[in-house]
């Protein structure tokens, strides 16, 4: 790192912090904390929200992947993009949600179905979500260490103190500092401008490595593994393990049942001013994903070329001897590309690459930071409360529960020892809540006979089954197991059957299972969904009454892509763009696997050239026009939403309580069991009103 480069760092993030302390004259209550007034525009989303999921941990999650099989996942990733783009339009989910009003996921559960089970769930994605988040400090110090080749441990004033502890414990209270100036506000305005400039960056880099490394050099690596290991055709990779074809099939399906289930960035479901603008920002943030992947993509397969090609071979000897000396065979893997890259990458571009990082560090971090915390509070603390708080009460709260939660990811990654993949820990973890959590939330959002006892028993079952997995996946438990076997001369693997994607895999099957049979067996009563939902007669004024779609339109491309009264010329535009583009690409994959399959096995030179095409051509061009598409609109957007927080009407109880006065309640099963009441008619509803 020269001089140029710690410049290029200093400068983004003395920007960002100057916006954090700008915003905090804007936080005025409980909900601007937690949900940003509700006033978030489109473009204000996907930037925001595409940063915070793209954190450094994340990278280096991607990374891994990259090492593992190349280009090869990217080819059967293109399965699962029209389907995450179609859920995405459709606002499977996340549509319903936002028209509950809810502010957190479980306060809408207590609406659904019960407070006891709000209770039971919101510590159990508590536990789930800072399990999950527990490795990303190590990681992220990690990360810092390799790449700028710093000591282990360095001598401070006699003692001698842990290089990662102190970096940790530095970006952390960075982090912390950005939350507790303005919650969610504050991280809605910086995490877009870091968007932006993140967005940038990756475009320059992108440029720079395919100076440094050139095209035939990376396929003449890629081409270069043992048979059925290929990193660049997809039918002869049959033999790689975990990232593979039955990963992206598993992944897809998870990735749909678990539609907002991981609350790890609860604060942006519930951010949008309508619930067609959160719609918009989750279908725009498809857009933007493209040079984020055509950077990470670049990077990963010319650090492996850079190690491997034999033109570098004088060069790399420094890089090797760094990786072999780290004896952890996970971390060793985990590290493999951020110290090829520390050799790799020119000055000025290494300079952008650590801003990106960094920027990425803190959207990341302070995405899972606000929504744990407040996840303890809102669905912990709150319900069990007799007496409601002030609003400067709650918000303190809410600030003494993030702290918590980076003091947690602080002392868990000092002491835990990582043994799988990034990617493969977080489904697993994620599993604790969001195997049960799925059925819970897609069967009473959409399924009228969904009962509470169904909802407990689904919560229970994908809670235990995946926590056993989590026991399981670490040696000692496996270890454990593997003893008593031996005592009845049962054979055992080295490990446990399942990776933790797998395990969550099979706990989400058996919780949908368990809670299909129980509401069929305990459903006395269909549940109201318009109430909860405020549509029809519930609608609440200034907002569009739900309407019902006869079965013969239901099937229609316009009903399925939900182009209702919302969507202007421009949203169907952006929408059924990317939706057909994404199409375009899955069928080229069917016409390329059908080629290969049954006719002609493609040469290296037409692998290259598929590669060329659809992973580094077409996604620098949408890369460089999106740019400019959502620079102007992320600005526009941050503009609007500082002018919506300047005019708008603080609720007082607006805070996330389900029984807080002028806050609608839906009735539980139990209430159900109450004598029938006829709604009141329209005039009456508008009487009432």
């Amino acid at each position: 790192m020269h001089t140029i480069d710690w410049i290029l760092v200093a400068l983004p993030i003395l920007l960002v912090f100057g916006v954090a302390i700008f915003t905090h004259r804007y936080v005025r209550s409980v909900a601007d904390f937690l949900s940003a007034g509700r006033c978030a525009g489109r473009y204000l989303l996907a930037n925001a929200r595409g940063e915070s999921d793209s954190g450094l941990a994340n990278t280096m999650s991607k990374f891994e992947i990259v090492l593992v099989s190349g280009f090869v996942l990217n080819f059967w990733e293109k399965i699962s993009v029209p389907v995450i783009l179609l859920i995405g339009i459709t606002g499977f989910v996340v549509y319903r949600f936002r028209e509950t009003r809810a502010m957190t996921l479980a306060q809408f559960l207590e609406k659904r179905y019960s407070r006891g089970f709000r209770l039971y769930m919101g510590g159990l994605a508590f536990l789930s979500g800072i399990l999950n988040y527990g490795i990303f400090p190590a990681v992220s110090a990690r990360f810092f260490i390799y790449f700028l080749q710093l000591p282990h441990h360095v001598n401070v004033m006699g003692f001698d103190l842990s290089t990662m502890a102190l970096i940790m414990a530095a970006y952390l209270s960075c982090t912390v500092f950005m939350i507790l100036v303005g919650g969610q506000v504050t991280l809605m305005v910086t995490d877009c401008i870091e968007g932006i400039l993140s967005h940038g960056i990756y475009i320059i880099i992108a440029i720079a490595i395919s100076f440094i490394i050139t095209w035939p050099e990376v396929v003449e690596t890629m081409a270069n593994a043992p048979p059925g290991y290929s990193h660049i055709d997809p039918f002869d990779a049959h033999e790689v393990e975990d990232f593979n074809f039955a990963f992206i099939v598993m992944a897809l399906l998870l990735n749909i049942y678990t539609t907002m289930a991981l609350q790890n960035k609860q604060g942006f479901n519930s951010a949008a001013k309508s619930a067609h603008e959160s719609r918009m920002g989750h279908v725009l943030g498809h857009w933007r994903t493209y040079a984020r992947l055509l950077m990470i993509l670049l990077l990963g397969v010319c650090a492996l070329t850079y190690l491997q090609h034999p033109d570098f071979t004088e060069t790399a000897a420094p890089i090797h001897a760094s990786i072999n000396s780290i004896e952890d065979p996970y971390i060793q893997k985990q590290m493999t590309v951020p110290i090829a890259l520390s050799y790799l990458l020119p000055v000025g571009v290494k300079g952008l690459f650590v801003a990106m990082m960094v920027m990425g560090l803190l959207a990341g971090d302070s995405g899972h930071m606000h929504s744990w915390g407040s996840i303890f509070v809102q669905d912990v603390i709150v319900p069990l409360r007799k007496k409601a708080f002030t609003p400067m009460q709650h918000i303190w709260a809410l600030r003494f529960s993030v702290i918590g939660v980076a003091t947690f990811g602080f002392c868990f990654s000092l002491l835990f020892q990582q043994t799988q993949y990034i990617t493969l820990w977080w489904a697993l973890t994620a599993g604790v809540f969001t195997g049960g959590a799925g059925a819970a939330i897609i069967g009473g959002l959409y399924w009228r006979k969904g009962t509470t006892s169904a909802a407990w028993a689904a919560g229970l079952t994908g809670s235990i089954l995946t926590l056993l997995g989590v026991v399981m996946s670490n040696s000692t438990g496996w270890a454990i197991v593997q003893s008593l076997a031996a005592n009845f001369d049962i054979a055992t693997p080295a490990r446990f059957f399942f990776n933790g994607l797998q395990t969550a895999f099979v706990a989400a099957l058996a919780a949908v299972a368990v809670y299909i049979v129980v509401s069929l067996l305990t459903c006395r009563q269909d549940y109201n969904l318009d109430k909860m939902l405020h549509r029809g007669e519930y609608a609440l004024e200034g907002e569009n009454a739900g309407t019902s779609t006869s079965l013969r339109h239901r099937f229609s491309l316009r009903n399925i892509l939900k182009f209702d009264s919302n969507f202007t010329f421009t949203d169907k535009l952006v929408s059924g763009g990317i939706f057909w583009w994404a199409m375009m690409l899955l069928a080229v994959n069917v016409v390329i696997s059908i080629w290969n399959i049954a006719f002609y096995d493609w040469p290296v030179s037409w692998w290259a050239n598929y590669w060329m095409i659809t992973a580094i051509g077409f996604p620098f061009i949408i890369a460089v026009a999106t740019l400019v598409w959502f620079s102007i609109g992320g600005i526009r957007d941050i503009f609007d939403f500082f002018r919506a927080l300047s005019t708008m009407k603080r609720d007082a109880n607006d805070d996330g309580r389900v029984d807080a006065p002028g806050e609608p309640r839906g009735f539980t099963v139990e209430e159900s069991k109450l004598p029938a009441v006829h709604p009141p008619t329209a005039g009456q509803a508008k009487e009432l009103r």
